[in-house]
């Protein structure tokens, strides 16, 4: 039986020991350059529990994606697409408001296959990033729209009309969507009506009320404070801020614009002309008693944007820490 027999001698000009038969560990083809040893006898990567974007000293490798591209190009997308949708919403720009993220989502998906592909996961992970900022911008962006910014769009299409009388002819101020009216008006909680559809369960009660010049023998009536589920048999009128005395103010009602409601509406205000022997004038104006309507415009466009910039500000800080774990 034969024997090998293996030994060690100092390699020339080095401080350290190689083995005979096998690739010296301080130089050659198979060893890393740089800090410490990367690779094993046999040219392989050692085993580490480190994940993989964490680089240590054992593979000294270099990322392409520095911690401030990590940080910042996700955090610059989600400000894109909350900025665009800020705009767009307020201008009613509808097709922005889906065209922009789509977009962004279809050339991100390219960027991550790209570079799945070519084996960068600095890249990839930063295109999940990315990702992610587009989508969780959307879902804020869709929030503000729906809750604040079509409303804002609805409010300023229309005129604004200061000083209103209770008697001026609704003719004049058919494109307002915000009135204010004189210190006299208010509205008569004491002549509302009720409506429902009793043959259909669960149906919302309409509710109408006259606004009037406060004095009880004022029977032409042209404007209505309405709400829905405001009123009943044994509930007082409270639409609006129609509670407060000093308020003095109205919007257009939003859900009088479908054809629907506005049929219903009318069905109230026959019932309320009937009811209390009051007089219709040529065309009326359903409206949501407010104390203030044009603060409440400024409020939507104030909270929009606030809530959005508040949003930013904590997703860089969320970006930032999630980058410090990725690439500590």
């Amino acid at each position: 039986m034969s024997q090998s027999v293996y030994a060690t001698q100092p390699l020339s000009g080095q401080g350290g020991y190689g083995t005979m038969g096998s690739k010296p560990l301080d130089d050659g083809p198979y060893q890393k350059k740089g800090k410490g040893s990367a690779y094993d006898l046999d040219g392989r990567l050692p085993s580490t529990d480190k994940s993989l974007l964490r680089r240590g000293d054992e593979y000294d490798l270099t990322s392409k994606v520095t911690m401030s591209e990590l940080v910042c190009v996700p955090w610059v997308l989600l400000v894109l697409v909350l900025v665009c949708y800020l705009f767009a919403g307020v201008t009613g720009q509808i097709f922005i408001l889906w065209l922009m993220p789509l977009v962004l989502v279809l050339l991100i998906a390219a960027f991550i296959r790209y570079n799945y592909q070519q084996g960068n996961s600095d890249e990839v992970v930063l295109g999940f990033m990315a990702l992610a900022a587009v989508v969780i911008s959307t879902a804020v962006g869709v929030y503000c729209n729906l809750a604040m910014l079509e409303e804002l769009h609805r409010l300023n299409q229309g005129a604004s009309y200061f000083n209103v009388l209770p008697s001026q002819e609704v003719a004049s101020v058919l494109d307002g969507t915000s009135f204010v009216f004189r210190n006299t008006t208010s509205v008569d909680r004491s002549r509302f009506f009720g409506y429902i559809d009793a043959g259909s369960p669960n149906t919302p009660i309409y509710c109408v009320a006259p606004i009037t010049n406060g004095e009880q023998a004022f029977k032409r009536i042209q404007y209505w404070a309405a709400g829905i589920n405001c009123c009943g048999k044994k509930k007082p009128f409270t639409c609006g801020a129609s509670e407060k005395r000093s308020a003095r103010g109205a919007l257009l009602l939003n859900s009088a614009q479908g054809s629907t409601q506005q049929d219903i509406f009318a069905k109230a205000i026959r019932g309320a002309l009937d009811k209390y022997s009051l007089v219709a004038g040529n065309d009326y104006l359903l409206l949501d008693w407010k104390d203030d309507p044009m603060k409440y415009v400024n409020d939507l466009w104030y909270h929009s944007w606030f809530l959005m910039a508040v949003f930013s500000a904590v997703y860089l800080v969320i970006s930032g820490m999630s980058a410090f774990v990725i690439l500590p």
